[in-house]
């Protein structure tokens, strides 16, 4: 087992200002879901920074084995996130029990009851689904309603009988969804928004746009909302000091060419906007090009945050995950239920309906 003042070091160096507070949470947070993966096998990844969580949470809650898939990325190496997994398995003090693997072998598909969608895990495609035990599931760690197509082939899922379920992020145990509001202060505030006194537009559709809204009125901004850009009043838009997109559900460009407003127009309007991208799809280069601030200034594809939960610290990312992980087991558990779709408004898990999600 790796040492303690080590682990801590490790993981501190990853960021993790409180490795110890980590572990806490971890615990605190299985206790309070009843996570029980005992006599499971689960299938998830191992990843780095706030992410490392997950595969630890598994085996902390006593799964019978936990394999997690690695690999490079640009946040760390595969050496990095092997050694930050051993550092937080010591400090919740397990020893090596979690499995990890550089190789996304078909065959770690077929020995799993449990299949996250995260990261190195996806996408679960087609030949993944049909090496699955058709007693598996596969808990997607959000709400049904933000399932991507790519990630999981719900056609060959359904043909095999393997539940895809969505995590209920407002189940009184979590309140999760709640911290999309600070997320969207903490990105304007890095964007060199006061938010107090502050003039803020929000575009949204959907459930993003009112938790938002709330957090952001707390703060004595003055907040509208609205559904799209096509009909707002310019005389806001002139004197927005932020306008945050923030349509997860929109396919289409919101801002940009053949969008609500072109980024010509937006600049025109307004020379002190500046465009806070918290989802959606816009043209930030375009904006930029024109005099227009962008915060944080990506390329993001429809379907997509700009940032995750985990910018906030390790607490969110360990309650959704464990959260997914109990979805996982109340399909295993009580599967019947599950299958007949039969859930109440306290129900953890969600049903998903591919004809939801499908982007043109």
């Amino acid at each position: 087992m790796v040492a303690r003042s080590d682990a801590i070091e490790v993981l501190r160096n990853a960021g993790i200002t409180h490795p110890v507070r980590v572990a806490e949470l971890i615990g605190a947070t299985i206790r309070t879901l009843e996570l029980d993966l005992s006599g499971l096998i689960v299938l998830t990844e191992a990843a780095s920074g706030p992410f490392v969580v997950t595969p630890v949470i598994s085996a902390l809650a006593g799964a019978r084995r936990t394999v997690a898939i690695t690999g490079r990325s640009r946040f760390a190496t595969t050496r990095e996130v092997i050694d930050q997994t051993r550092a937080l398995e010591a400090l919740c003090g397990l020893s090596d029990a979690v499995v990890i693997v550089t190789d996304r072998d078909i065959g770690l598909f077929g020995e799993a009851d449990i299949v996250t969608n995260l990261g190195f895990v996806r996408p679960i495609d087609a030949r993944a689904v049909e090496a699955m035990k058709p007693s598996a599931a596969i808990p997607l760690m959000c709400e049904a309603w933000e399932y991507r197509g790519g990630d999981v082939d719900l056609d060959a899922c359904r043909a095999r009988g393997i539940p895809v379920l969505g995590t209920n992020e407002d189940h009184p145990d979590l309140d999760v969804f709640s911290y999309s509001g600070p997320l969207c202060m903490k990105m304007l505030f890095e964007a060199g928004i006061e938010l107090h006194k502050s003039t803020i537009l929000i575009v949204s559709s959907d459930k993003f746009g009112p938790v938002i809204e709330r957090a952001l009125a707390r703060t004595g901004a003055e907040v509208s909302l609205a559904g799209d850009l096509r009909n707002v009043d310019t005389g806001l838009l002139n004197r927005a000091d932020a306008l945050v997109v923030a349509d997860y559900t929109r396919c289409d460009t919101i801002v940009g060419t053949g969008g609500d407003i072109e980024a010509v127009d937006l600049a025109q309007l307004s020379g002190q906007v500046t465009v806070i991208q918290f989802a959606g799809r816009i043209d930030a280069a375009g904006l930029v090009e024109r005099g227009v601030a962008v915060y944080p200034g990506l390329d993001l594809p429809a379907r997509r945050m700009s940032m995750t939960l985990g910018a906030l610290g390790p607490r969110p990312v360990i309650e959704l995950h464990a959260a997914g992980l109990k979805v996982g087991e109340l399909a295993l558990r009580d599967r019947q239920t599950v299958l007949t779709g039969n859930q109440g408004p306290r129900s953890i898990w969600q049903i998903l309906n591919a004809e939801d999600f499908k982007c043109e």
